[in-house]
């Protein structure tokens, strides 16, 4: 059986993690707070094609992995979308799609994608209004301007089920056995 622990902060071993009295941890910021077990917010967002993508398309279908990032100019956030697309076979395995949430607009999303040869998700373009999602999900940083790293796993049911919020140095990418350990829960 697998304990799902409700925040891994920074990518740091669950050993290094403190915890506290309450055993949990909140992410809180703009008087928004998710928590495990907690219904996932909706969104409708347009992909870097240009292709409307929904939460609920995904419901009862698959699970989803959410890739909040800061945006495709900044090689940390290129980083992370590169880590999301070599271990894409590890998440279609666990019948769990990936989708990338960014503030950029559609076309330098596009533009990027394009560069690199395209990637195999969608790059959600969460950029009109601005940062809508973001805000929604608790991944707007308001003194920096943009959204940052943060991964969610959301149940086939619609149900937030992880949580990983990365600190900002580069090369931070998600703890991908834990990750890998949820969604392989979740086909248990």
């Amino acid at each position: 059986m697998i304990t799902i622990v409700k925040f891994i902060r920074f990518c740091q071993p669950l050993s290094t993690v403190s915890f506290g009295d309450s055993n949990t941890m909140l992410l809180r910021q703009n008087n928004v707070c998710l928590n495990l077990w907690d219904a996932a917010p909706e969104f409708t967002l347009l992909d870097q094609h240009g292709t409307e993508v929904s939460l609920s398309d995904f419901k009862g279908k698959q699970n989803v992995v959410l890739a909040f990032n800061s945006g495709v100019l900044n090689e940390s956030c290129q980083d992370y979308l590169h880590f999301h697309e070599e271990h894409i076979s590890d998440f279609e395995a666990l019948d769990a799609q990936v989708l990338g949430i960014n503030m950029d607009s559609v076309e330098r999303n596009k533009e990027w994608d394009d560069e690199i040869g395209g990637l195999s998700f969608p790059l959600l373009s969460d950029h009109a209004p601005l940062g809508r999602t973001t805000l929604k999900y608790d991944c707007f940083v308001p003194k920096e301007g943009y959204g940052k790293r943060a991964l969610f796993v959301i149940d086939k049911d619609g149900i937030i089920r992880y949580i990983d919020v990365l600190k900002g140095e580069r090369g931070a990418c998600p703890n991908m056995s834990s990750l890998l350990d949820v969604l392989q829960s979740l086909e248990e």
